[in-house]
């Protein structure tokens, strides 16, 4: 698995840095603040979510819950066939990921 984040927070940076110390290859983080999340990490910093998308075969969303919607708004016009979407909500169902 080649796992990204969209988002640098919390979730992030700990899933981000428990997948990597258990062998899973992190490509990296998108995110308003991704310096810190990448250093803690030690992974790369992306520009777009473009970029991370096609280097990842798993994105994991670990934006703020209100942010999801607009996040997966923007990906579903973009090449995701077989790639694994998963988000860290708990509050937001993962059908919102099948309305296309």
């Amino acid at each position: 698995m080649r796992a990204g984040f969209i988002g640098a927070g919390k979730v992030g940076f700990s899933l981000g840095k428990y997948l990597k110390e258990n062998g899973v290859e992190i490509t990296g983080y998108f995110s308003k603040s991704p310096e810190s999340a990448a250093d803690f990490t030690n992974t790369k910093l992306y520009k777009s979510i473009e970029n991370i998308l096609s280097d990842s075969d798993t994105l994991f969303i670990t934006v703020p819950d209100g942010q999801i919607s607009k996040v997966w708004d923007y990906m579903k016009n973009l090449d995701i066939k077989n790639k694994n979407i998963c988000h860290c909500s708990g509050s937001i169902s993962s059908t919102a990921f099948f309305i296309l």
